[in-house]
């Protein structure tokens, strides 16, 4: 088959877009990323292989959108009508502006730095994910030299420069300007004398050693047996609410709870819910997992300070109930445990500082530089120590990879879970959107999902008075 011919299934697309006046975009990746492209592609577009390239037509979508779904993978964008009017010309567009990746010297280093900590994560120890797929130092680095990224920045096309703007605060990400201020050696000597190579060997060294202490941390935080069974039967679909009550009567602390919150102010019913079977039918099933693990929460917290156990709780509840109040607007699929993760996203911090090992913030939002803190402490921070812990208690892996990027959604696979729990976090914390401390791309996705901050300081306060009824329960 020629090499045009490859290229027809695209082509055949194009057309249709054409006739209906749209646009597509024509993403170009090396097919060593194949794995990547084909796990961030949208259902409805079409990928193939052409030559040494990964080709993705992106019907209806504009170099934005583009670029944002396929975040942390090098690759060129060209968008139909404005880069060109049929897909060879628009591949060599997007294959012109892919080589422009490696043009410069220092966009090279900076990428190959970056993909150092992602070359881990295909590793097969299982402990490698946590200990090296994130290097905060760096990241902090990064944003302590905007000025400097910003003379990287000229040798990128616009397409090209989310992968570093991905690791950023937004209000850091939005400062970065193209400029030519510094020669290149001068960027050189500023990385070299930072050096990469043994910061990143002494923060997995202390990893290993962190990890090591926290390997038998079930014994330490078991998670209690009750909310293991009540999940298995939650998703377990031909399970009914009488078999989920015979589970939850067996332990009479959480029948109690189910029954004094069910009766609560909360649900304002007009006569006493006295059955736990009949709760759970008024409910349903994801309520009753959530309950569950606020009790298991609850019962870790008792290991700290009564103080700091409260802060701690009333922020794991503003979270849940944001990202559950915020999930139909950021679009995440019904069924998704996005109150679970919103209520696990610290647990982290408890864990660590039931060992005396936490070092971070709790009174704010961690943003990049008190992660790095942490990361220098003990060669993780509390978002790779939570992800472990919940993976030890076997946890769906959707949650134990939000707990691991919330302060990185970006890097998720499951993007609208994790941008809705990282906004939901910092809107705890401040009480307000407040774009500039958002990762990047999450406030990108703010403003694309029409999040303004109108809209979220409505939600806060609307939580905040909730939170305060269950608390009061």
């Amino acid at each position: 088959m020629r090499d045009d011919e490859l290229l027809m299934p695209l082509e055949i697309e194009l057309k249709k877009v054409a006739i209906l006046g749209g646009s597509l975009a024509l993403v170009v990746v090396p097919s060593k990323y194949a794995d990547k492209v084909v796990a961030a592609k949208r259902d409805m577009d079409t990928a193939l292989r052409y030559q040494d390239f990964e080709v993705v037509g992106m019907i209806g979508a504009g170099a934005n959108e583009a670029s944002a779904s396929f975040l942390s993978i090098p690759k060129g964008i060209a968008v139909f009508p404005v880069d060109g009017d049929n897909i060879q010309s628009l591949f060599f567009v997007a294959l012109e502006r892919l080589r422009l990746l490696g043009s410069s010297h220092w966009v090279k280093r900076l990428w190959d730095n970056i993909k150092d900590t992602r070359a881990s994560e295909r590793k097969q120890e299982p402990e490698a994910r946590f200990i090296s797929a994130t290097f905060y130092q760096f990241y902090a680095f990064m944003a302590d030299h905007a000025r400097e990224l910003g003379q990287v920045f000229t040798s990128m096309p616009a397409s090209g420069q989310d992968w570093v703007r991905e690791f950023l605060p937004s209000g850091v990400a939005s400062s970065i300007v193209p400029n030519q201020d510094h020669a290149e050696q001068d960027l050189n000597a500023i990385i070299d004398g930072w050096g990469y190579q043994e910061r990143m060997q002494v923060k997995q060294e202390k990893g290993t050693v962190t990890l090591r202490k926290f390997r038998n941390i079930e014994h330490l935080f078991t998670l209690p047996s009750i909310a293991s069974q009540v999940i298995a039967l939650a998703q377990d679909e031909m399970a009914g609410a009488k078999q989920m009550a015979g589970v939850i009567e067996s332990d009479p602390v959480i029948t109690s709870k189910l029954l004094k919150v069910v009766n609560s102010a909360f649900y304002g019913f007009h006569r006493q819910i006295d059955s736990v079977e009949h709760a759970i039918l008024i409910l349903g099933n994801d309520e009753v997992i959530n309950l569950a693990f606020s009790i298991a929460i609850r019962k870790i917290l008792e290991g700290i300070s009564p103080a700091t156990a409260a802060t701690l709780w009333e922020h794991s509840l503003m979270v849940a109930q944001l990202s559950q109040k915020l999930s139909l607007q950021t679009g995440c699929a019904k069924g998704e445990m996005v109150y679970t993760l919103g209520l696990l996203h610290d647990l982290g911090k408890i864990v660590m500082m039931q060992r005396g090992e936490f070092s971070g913030v709790l009174a704010g939002p961690s943003m990049i530089h008190d992660l790095a803190v942490e990361e220098e402490a003990s060669g993780l921070t509390h978002a790779e120590i939570g992800a472990y812990v919940a993976e030890r208690w076997q946890l769906p892996e959707a949650i134990v990879e939000g707990i691991l990027t919330h302060h990185l959604p970006g890097r998720a696979s499951n993007k609208p879970l994790a941008f809705t729990v990282h906004i939901a976090d910092c809107l705890a914390h401040t009480g307000e959107y407040d774009r500039g401390r958002l990762n990047h791309p999450a406030a990108v996705y703010a403003q694309e999902r029409e999040l303004s901050s109108e809209k979220l300081k409505k939600a806060y306060e609307d939580i905040k008075a909730r939170v305060k009824i269950i608390l009061e329960a």
